[in-house]
């Protein structure tokens, strides 16, 4: 397989432009709002940690709902081609011997972020058929600013915000002719006959404005839950937390100190509910293996106090036997192992992975997995000039400072495939790839590739041992490399 077929198409030049801070007000507490008997006619969850985005939905339905009245009052919508006026419809039902009735909406397409190409290349290929085709010029800017052409040719408030926040956005990545092209969007939409022919999602879109912009139900309560982030210039968004409650749940960080850690609470608090204490040592390994993940961490701890019994304090052997290492931070072991071209620890962690009850033919998968990403990671890293990331550089610096920005800029041109694009993964498997690029040069990743994917056919067609063909990749990549590492990235 030839390396330039691991080739970026291209990378854009500027790196980090300026980044606007965000509001720093802790969000408002749903649940004790409700609790309160304060009750907004409309909900967005949000964002990476379905488990909270779950949790929390489900306290909401035990607060708005009774369970004899639950069936006449709680409808799901999970349809995704459900349309904005079948949703209203349902909202604008009034309850059955009930406070409350509640509609819930999965993962409405009008939230997600589908940026596959860059704001400034959408705004240049519009500008440069500005001329030969003025109507897909402002169809294409109307799409990417999340307004109406109408709204463009009225300079409509929505448009002028929208406009004016994008300029913000590009700033200096704006040439003078692009910035007037903007500036006069309006000009151009008013000499358009069409100009107020809109699609059918625009139509919905506008039906859901008006409904949340006009008098809303009194005893109705319409949530929308989407997993993953949604953008926060949409214009719905924003109109909902005008009127109700914006809440996105991102993964619970490590902090700066373990008292300062908001998962070390969280899980205190669990096992303080079975009048159990974790040590801080325990806790560390709790976290390491989970990968911080909620899901994870609340199924973990259910292990743990079943099979300690009465014991009160946990301890790190606790977590040992009861928590195994997650597949990604077994196979960052072997692959960092590898690395350090250090035979004997990176087979034992290629055994302690087979142990775990992984098969070979997956687990060889992942393997080639993790240099795909590495790959990508390198390539990525030596265009855009990035200095070395070490382990110091928090989780959230590198998310919000390194992997979002680069999501945005270049995310579309790797694979559209999620699973073989790093830019589309959780930000900690970016996070522990970016960390460990000065061990392979990008020759030594393309060899490394080229090797497990032959590996894949041995293992599906040969009759050796698996573990052995799996032995004999691990020492060939450790041996048979250059023996230098790469320079600084």
């Amino acid at each position: 397989m030839p390396p330039e077929q691991f080739q970026l198409a291209a990378v854009c030049p500027n790196y980090l432009s300026k980044m606007k801070q965000k509001p720093t007000n802790p969000p408002p507490n749903i649940l004790r709002e409700i609790q309160a008997n304060k009750v907004f006619p409309v909900y967005l969850l949000c964002g990476e940690e379905s488990f909270l985005i779950e949790g929390t939905l489900k306290q909401m339905l035990d607060h708005l709902l009774t369970p004899d009245t639950r069936d006449f009052n709680l409808t799901f919508l999970e349809d995704a081609h459900i349309t904005i006026r079948e949703i209203l419809s349902q909202a604008d039902l009034y309850p059955v011997m009930s406070d409350w009735r509640v509609v819930i909406v999965r993962d409405a397409p009008f939230f997600k972020v589908q940026q596959r190409t860059t704001p400034i290349t959408i705004v240049r290929n519009a500008f440069k058929i500005e001329i030969t085709n003025p109507q897909k010029s402002i169809s294409t800017l109307a799409k990417l600013l999340e307004v109406s052409s109408q709204q463009i040719a009225e300079s409509h408030l929505n448009y002028v915000n929208a406009v004016d926040s994008l300029i913000d956005e590009l700033d200096t990545k704006l040439t003078d002719e692009e910035r007037g092209f903007l500036e006069r969007l309006p000009q151009i939409a008013q000499q358009l006959d069409t100009y107020s022919t809109e699609t059918e999602d625009t139509d919905d879109v506008a039906v859901l404005l008006e409904w949340l912009q006009g008098d809303l139900p009194k005893n109705s309560v319409l949530i929308f839950t989407v997993q993953g982030p949604v953008n926060e210039r949409n214009q719905i968004v924003k109109a909902i937390e005008a009127v109700g409650r914006y809440r996105s749940f991102d993964p619970v960080e490590a902090g700066p100190s373990l008292n300062r850690d908001p998962l070390y609470k969280k899980v205190s608090d669990k096992f303080a509910e079975f009048d159990k204490q974790i040590t801080p040592r325990a806790f560390s390994l709790l976290r390491t293996r989970t990968g911080g993940d909620m899901h994870t961490v609340a199924e973990a701890i259910n292990k743990i106090v079943n099979f300690v019994g009465d014991k009160r304090q946990i301890d790190e052997q606790d977590v040992r036997n009861m928590v195994t290492q997650n597949t990604f931070d077994s196979i960052f072991d072997l692959t960092d192992a590898i690395g350090k071209r250090a035979i004997g620890q990176a087979l034992k962690s290629l055994h302690e992975v087979l142990a775990s009850g992984q098969e070979p033919i997956p687990l060889n998968a992942t393997i080639a997995r993790q240099f795909r990403f590495a790959l990508q990671a390198k390539l990525i890293a030596e265009r855009k000039e990035l200095r070395t990331i070490h382990s110091r550089m928090s989780f959230r610096e590198f998310t919000e400072n390194i992997f979002q920005p680069l999501a945005k800029e270049v995310g579309g041109i790797l694979p559209n495939t999620a699973t073989h694009n790093i830019l589309k993964q959780n930000p900690y498997v970016a996070y522990k790839i970016f960390q460990t690029l000065n061990a392979f040069t990008v020759d030594e990743l393309v060899t490394a590739l080229e090797k497990s994917l032959d590996v894949d056919a041995q293992l599906k067609t040969s009759n050796p041992d698996a573990t052995c063909i799996l032995e004999q990749l691990v020492c060939e990549l450790c041996t048979s490399t250059t023996g230098r590492r790469s320079t600084p990235i």
